[in-house]
């Protein structure tokens, strides 16, 4: 990666790397309708001396955090104050620099988690519904797991009739929901 625009021949390694997911937010390409809604974005910009073609300051990122979050930077005083951006790549953010809760918000736990939830504007509305939709899915899926077991346990205790035929077709439709459900959560954010 030479040049002004060497970075851009990442892409591929950085789809990968970041597992089509947006560095920041965590949304999945197929979310935001494919690799073309996103882009790389360098961590420290390259207008605050950000290094342009080095890997380690490239990340797959959606195009709207990237447009969030253009330049920005935390000045001398405010890193001083610990206001930063928290780096996924290097160090663990979430449980450490905020928290989801119950209602999908993410709230920051020390400065560095303010200065990124807030200027990388992560709790907006969309957001925050998809965290709430991926952690209902969540919890029907392990609802459905245990009701799948149940229902196992008792197709193989009981004498083969038209009940149990009942229930086995059941059973294949709950499985069929699963991994529905399963294929779902693969792209949903991932659990913070």
């Amino acid at each position: 990666m030479r040049g002004r625009v060497g970075y851009r021949h990442a892409e591929p390694y950085l789809r990968r790397d970041f597992n089509s997911r947006c560095a920041y937010c965590g949304v999945h390409e197929q979310v935001k309708g494919g690799p073309q809604a996103f882009c790389i974005d360098h961590f420290k910009p390259i207008s605050k001396s950000g290094p342009v073609n080095d890997y380690a300051n490239l990340y797959w990122v959606s195009i709207p955090c990237n447009m969030i979050k253009h330049d920005k930077w935390p000045t001398s005083e405010q890193q001083h104050q610990g206001y930063r951006f928290a780096d996924p790549c290097r160090e663990q953010d979430v449980g450490v620099h905020f928290a989801e809760t119950d209602d999908g918000l993410l709230q920051p736990l020390t400065a560095c988690g303010e200065y990124h939830v807030s200027t990388l504007r992560l709790n907006r509305a969309w957001l925050r519904e998809h965290r709430r939709d991926r952690t209902q899915k969540w919890e029907r899926l392990n609802e459905a797991y245990q009701l799948q077991i149940e229902l196992q346990h008792s197709i193989e205790a009981r004498p083969t009739d038209d009940a149990t035929r009942i229930m086995q077709r059941l059973l294949s439709f709950l499985s069929e929901e699963i991994q529905g459900l399963k294929n779902e959560l693969t792209v949903a954010i991932p659990m913070w």
